[in-house]
């Protein structure tokens, strides 16, 4: 059982030291001290052995959960305390009402691979959180107050703005004896238009009873909107190597709640739901890792072999009047705000970093421009892979098949338009591969489109990234000319162009009669004619407009066609490099930054791009699945790393897919980079998932399995409403952000 906090930090007032709450209440877990070492499977390279043992790769803090699917329930229960955690409550001790910066982490197996057409997507995402934490001696409880406030339409398309109350009473703080603590929860969910609650839920500490402790966790969904309720109750020894549940959690797929019971000791799980008992072995784990860093793998260029590949990351801002103080955050992927509509181009802003003030003036441009490197992959590493395909003239999109010892594309599987799912073709049909020809598919593998040339020996991906103000191509000047001969886009586009997907200028057959786009470098606008690329101002494409979500244009170089030797419009794509540019309504669309006091924008590190070939050595699970897969990876600083692909588990036996997890997961250790050597990889967030046993299952186990459901679920008649506190206004900066006390 791991649950993380303990050692009360030294306040902010420095009279009265506070106290932590639990940033995990597991059920079954596994201490994270030790994920990098006995949880981690799989070959670890040499060159490791050389780190020193202050390094970063031997240093750096490894997270590590068990997940069992009759635990998920639970899952809300960490993302609270972790969130929580996140505000430093324990620094901030009777020193008032403060602002923290909740960073908001997605749900992991709980999200399926968002692959949209957009550049953006990966920027920082940043909650504003009120806290109010008080005690009124060293011997008395500590009282934790948060309020947040949230923009939701609960996908019914009915916007909510709601608050979130929460008080947490701490009297005693995670030990060795006590891993829980003893606390208790309260929070609540109000719609702000009548004050109405529609979600509240309790968390606490139970005492110690005949040697065991526990907590117990109720929320209830006041008004219907969400489903049912949940109820749970957790004991354990002292020790926490033994214990038992009851919980009543909702039933997706019947419907209403079902009782789960479940039992535990130091080498087997044991759970029911009342049809089915399962035995699984705790000594016996795979994992999924959702988070891996890059270490460097030798001295060099300033940096010590083990040193963690650091790259330049973004900072917080506050912006507006003393009164109405808005938060938020610039990065490589963009700005976040906590109230995007209200930043506009020219405003200023306050960077808000502890001995950093420096201000800044905001940057919105309507597009960004992408220049993309072609790298080439040969057939003989397609061996077996899988691409998506659409067919123009069937309208049909197959899933395709790549046999390198026939050299056959092989449609293999058909997409349902309306339920989305692949439906295995009876006879499998050859793809017709014609010389000369262009075949476009798509690959979660290595990023999105991967063309291919028919006759030729290497299919071809794209690597992408934003062009930069100091970038080397504008060679000092102040703008770019860009040549495009096919899918030029136009400029000024108006509401019936918009709507009816007519955003194309003509293709051009002659290369000298290209058309000429200027990119200004201070504004970050492509223009046509003087008149900038895209919508015209205060346009928007209607909802069923082609181009609804943004739009490409087709590619554009640097030099001129006639120089370059091009003669047909698809040449234009066949170069190494090109340049596209996306616009459009949508946030994502466009492009935002800071600027610097001296006119440049602020920069930062690009990420780090490269493929990679799994094997069955390099696999932490020893699992020889996927031995020759090739990706692409890319990464962009801590526990950042992207490219891995997901799929769809059946975690239920229902036929559909539920939870989507990584492809594969790299064992510590593995070599990888650019050149294939730079770096080392190190996972640094995992789940851990026990085995099915074929053993049988322990009489005593059997007997706490029986026992737990004799205990009693909580209700909610112990919940304390915690909105008779109204939330403070605050016209400070945050004191903390994502955990980081400023």
């Amino acid at each position: 059982m791991a649950c993380g906090g303990g050692g009360g930090d030294t306040v902010a007032g420095g009279a009265i030291e506070g106290l932590t709450l639990p940033d995990n209440m597991g059920l079954v877990d596994v201490d994270e001290s030790t994920a990098n070492g006995s949880v981690t499977a799989g070959a670890s390279a040499n060159v490791t052995a050389a780190f020193a043992a202050s390094s970063d790769y031997e240093t750096d803090e490894v997270h590590a959960h068990m997940w069992d699917e009759a635990t998920e329930p639970l899952d809300i229960i960490n993302e609270i305390l972790t969130a929580v955690s996140q505000t430093r409550a324990d620094h901030f001790v009777n020193t008032g009402a403060y602002m923290a910066l909740v960073e908001m982490v997605g749900g992991d197996g709980d999200q399926s691979a968002d692959t949209g057409q957009s550049t953006g997507g990966n920027a920082t995402e940043l909650e504003p959180w009120i806290i109010l934490s008080t005690r009124a001696s060293a011997k008395a409880a500590q009282i934790v107050r948060f309020w947040i406030s949230q923009d939701d339409d609960f996908g019914d398309g009915s916007p909510i703005t709601s608050t979130i109350f929460g008080k947490a009473t701490v009297s005693e703080e995670p030990s060795a004896s006590k891993p829980y603590g003893d606390f208790s929860m309260n929070f609540a969910m109000v719609n702000d238009a009548d004050d109405s609650v529609f979600q509240r839920g309790r968390l606490t500490t139970v005492p110690v009873t005949n040697g065991e402790l526990g907590f117990t966790f109720m929320m209830e969904d006041v008004l219907g909107m969400f489903g049912d309720d949940t109820a749970v109750t957790v004991r354990t020894n002292a020790a926490q190597t033994a214990g038992r549940a009851h919980m009543s959690v909702p039933d997706h797929e019947g419907g209403g709640n079902m009782t789960v019971t479940l039992a535990y000791n130091q080498d087997y799980f044991l759970r029911s739901n009342g049809t089915d008992t399962e035995l699984l072995d705790r000594n016996s784990l795979s994992r999924n890792i959702w988070g891996y860093n890059l270490y460097h793998a030798a001295d060099g260029n300033g940096f010590s072999a083990g040193d963690r590949v650091d790259l330049e990351g973004g900072f917080p801002f506050v912006y507006g009047t003393a009164g109405a103080r808005e938060f938020g955050w610039c990065d490589y992927w963009g700005i976040w705000t906590s109230s995007p509509d209200e930043l506009d181009n020219g405003d200023t802003v306050t960077r808000d970093e502890d001995g950093n003030s420096a201000t800044y003036t905001v940057l919105k441009a309507p597009g960004k421009l992408v220049r993309v490197t072609k790298r080439d992959i040969a057939l003989a590493d397609l061996d077996g892979e899988s691409f998506e395909y659409w067919d123009w003239e069937s309208g049909n999109q197959y899933l395709v098949t790549y046999s390198h010892g026939t050299t056959t594309w092989t449609n293999v599987a058909l997409r349902d338009q309306e339920t989305w799912e692949w439906e295995d073709l009876e006879t499998p049909t050859t793809m017709t591969i014609n010389d000369d020809w262009w075949y476009g598919f798509w690959s979660m593998s290595f990023g999105g489109n991967v063309d291919f040339i028919g006759g030729q020996t290497a299919v071809t991906v794209r690597e992408q990234a934003f062009v930069s103000s100091d970038d080397t191509i504008f060679n000092g000047g102040t703008s770019l000319t860009l040549y495009s001969m096919g899918d030029s886009l136009r400029a000024g586009i108006n509401q019936s162009q918009a709507n009816s997907g007519d955003v194309y200028m003509d293709e051009v057959a002659n290369p000298a009669n290209a058309y000429e786009y200027t990119f200004l470098k201070d504004g970050r606008v492509l223009q046509y004619g003087g008149t900038d690329v895209g919508l015209a101002t205060g346009i928007t494409p209607g909802e069923n407009s082609p181009y609804h979500w943004g739009m490409h244009s087709g590619p554009m170089t640097a030099t001129d066609p006639v120089t370059l030797g091009i003669n047909d419009p698809w040449e234009m794509r066949n170069q190494d490099t090109y340049y596209f540019y996306e616009t459009g309504h949508n946030e994502w669309n466009q492009y935002a930054t800071l600027i610097q006091t001296n006119g440049t924008p602020v920069e930062f590190d690009d990420p780090i791009n490269f493929f990679y070939t799994h094997s069955t050595a390099n696999d932490a699970d020893g699992n020889a699945d996927f031995d020759g897969k090739k990706v692409f990876l890319t990464y962009g600083g801590d526990r950042n790393l992207w490219g891995i692909p997901g799929h769809e588990v059946d975690m239920d036996g229902d036929g559909n897919g539920d939870r989507w997890y990584p492809m594969f997961s790299i064992a510590d250790g593995v070599v990888m980079g650019p050149n294939g050597d730079e770096y080392v990889i190190k996972a640094v967030d995992m789940e851990l998932f026990m085995d099915v046993s074929s053993d049988a299952i322990p009489s005593a186990l059997s007997t706490a399995l029986t026992e737990a459901a004799s205990l009693a679920l909580p209700t909610m008649s112990a919940w304390t409403d915690p909105t008779t506190t109204a939330k403070p206004l605050i016209n400070e900066d945050p004191k903390v952000v994502a955990g980081v006390i400023q």
